[in-house]
Parts: C-alpha cells; sequence; structure tokens
C-alpha cells in the first residue's frame, strides 16, 4: 500500500479540486450513497471518479471519501438555488475532503 499512501500523500490537494470539480455531476439526481475514488493511468495521470448505489457496497483501497444518501446537500441550505451553482470549496466540502483524505491514509497506514 506505500505506493497508494504515497499518492494520497503527495497529491492531495489535486485529490481535492478533481473531486470538488466533480461534485456537482455526482450529486444530481435521486439520493444515494456516492462514494469517490481514484485511478492513476499508465502515463500517471490522476482522475477522480465516484461510484453511485444505494445499500451496501464493497468499497477498495483507492476509495477515500462517501456522501451518503441521507448526507445529500440541498443547495437552499447554503443560499443557492442548484447544484451546479453552488461553491463547494466555500461551503466547507473542501475541507471535509481533505480530511476524508487524511483518515484514509491513516488506515492504509495500518
Amino acid at each position: 500500500m506505500k505506493n497508494l499512501t504515497d499518492i494520497f500523500k503527495t497529491r492531495k490537494e489535486e485529490i481535492v479540486e478533481k473531486t470538488l470539480e466533480l461534485l456537482p455531476q455526482a450529486l444530481a439526481g435521486d439520493n444515494a450513497n456516492r462514494t469517490f475514488y481514484i485511478e492513476i493511468d499508465d502515463d500517471g495521470k490522476l482522475k477522480v471518479d465516484y461510484i453511485y448505489y444505494a445499500g451496501q457496497q464493497v468499497l477498495n483501497d483507492h476509495c477515500f471519501y462517501t456522501i451518503k444518501d441521507h448526507e445529500t446537500p440541498d443547495p437552499a441550505d447554503f443560499g443557492y438555488e442548484n447544484l451546479e451553482e453552488m461553491d463547494f470549496e466555500a461551503c466547507g466540502y473542501g475541507e471535509q475532503i481533505e480530511n476524508a483524505i487524511e483518515n484514509h491514509i491513516s488506515e492504509l497506514e495500518k
């Protein structure tokens, strides 16, 4: 797990940024669990994507952040009309994602 741990440590800002960009798309539609994960291609390019599911899901070590169905934000609670206009960084999601990555790194290092 050393290599994966290093990726999360050294590319954390990039992972947070790409996750924030993906949130409006991931949170659109019906409420469900959304788990975000990373992929690294052969050229070292990092991609963040998500799994959209209900119920239980077996998650691998590439998964680092989950928004559960009952945690789906209501844009009106943050003063926005829709998810597309939300500033997720200003609403605290950047910090949540960063904390999730830190917790995930700790789990990987065990």
